[in-house]
């Protein structure tokens, strides 16, 4: 039989975790609510290595993609980190995504971060039809900053604040939200929480839609060595569907990576296999790393996407 011992500082991380548990479980069953929250964008996964485990992530982040992921886990950045990421969906849409991180102590690190998402330029017409000089753009962005504190050698939190805005021509809406995480951390595992996106609603004018909460149990584990991990975890919105994502990722001499994921969205009667699945593959320096992953039918777009991501590490 296993024995878990935890320091008194961990007590309040337990009751954020048993929470979680409740809080998921007594919602796992809840029918589909798709389309009452605005700013969805919040959802999409950022950085091509998450990607390739399809997003089975919350315990496996740790450096600049952690202010997304679980800002726990900001506490394992060595030193300066800066992260970028970049997709193409159909037409002109893309998203982009830049993020730094930076340790301030030997318990402590600090990022912001900010996700772009344009949606190109539409054509303005006039009210006979006729095209107009001036297109309509559209876009939606958000800006955060995180901190992360490592309250043992094993346990660590994390809080981020973020300012979101979307723009479409004249008319803006924009919301203020708050995550909140954590991350426990063992020889052979790792268990995380997170709750994101909790905050005010995005006013348009006198129209007010709430913002696309969610929250994550996660467990990564190494059940052979340190070449091979795995990550399982159950997500909720509260507001949306349950699902569930496995991922894995293995290592030849820390160096070069591939991963594979899947999501099985329990609230979904039509599945069909490969729908959401996921591959990558990684390749690490000594201060730099270069990512890429495709995911067929992205659970966000529903499209098939290529994904890359740059991450520089710097400074001593």
């Amino acid at each position: 039989m296993v024995k878990w011992t935890f320091e008194k500082q961990n007590y309040i991380s337990v009751i954020v975790l048993l929470l979680m548990i409740f809080f998921i479980s007594s919602n796992v069953s809840a029918q589909s609510q798709a389309g009452r929250t605005t700013a969805d964008f919040l959802s999409i996964g950022i950085g091509a290595k998450s990607a390739g485990m399809s997003g089975a992530y919350t315990a496996m982040s740790g450096g600049a993609d952690a202010a997304y992921w679980n800002p726990a886990g900001l506490t394992s950045v060595e030193s300066s980190e800066i992260l970028l990421g970049h997709f193409n969906w159909y037409q002109d849409v893309a998203l982009e995504h830049g993020g730094f991180a930076k340790k301030i102590n030997e318990n402590s690190a600090f990022a912001v971060s900010i996700t772009y998402l344009n949606y190109g330029t539409i054509k303005r017409y006039g009210l006979n039809g006729e095209p107009l000089a001036n297109d309509i753009s559209v876009y939606d962005w958000s800006g955060a900053v995180s901190y992360g504190y490592e309250v043992s050698d094993n346990m660590s939190i994390g809080f981020t604040a973020k300012y979101i805005n979307q723009t479409i021509d004249e008319l803006s809406g924009s919301a203020f939200a708050g995550d909140i995480g954590f991350k426990y951390i063992a020889p052979k595992f790792a268990i995380a929480g997170f709750m994101g996106n909790f905050g005010t609603k995005m006013k348009f004018n006198s129209v007010e839609e709430k913002l696309p909460a969610t929250a994550r149990l996660g467990l990564s584990f190494y059940p052979f060595s340190q070449s091979f991990v795995t990550a399982i975890e159950a997500e909720k919105k509260l507001d949306g569907n349950t699902v569930i994502r496995h991922g894995v990722e293995y290592n030849f001499n820390e160096q070069y990576y591939i991963r594979s994921g899947y999501n099985y969205f329990m609230d979904e009667t039509d599945r069909s296999f490969g729908s959401n699945l996921s591959f990558g593959a990684g390749l690490e320096f000594n201060s730099a790393a270069l990512d890429y992953a495709f995911t067929t039918s992205d659970s966000f777009t529903g499209e098939s996407l290529h994904r890359f991501s740059l991450l520089f590490k710097f400074g001593k």
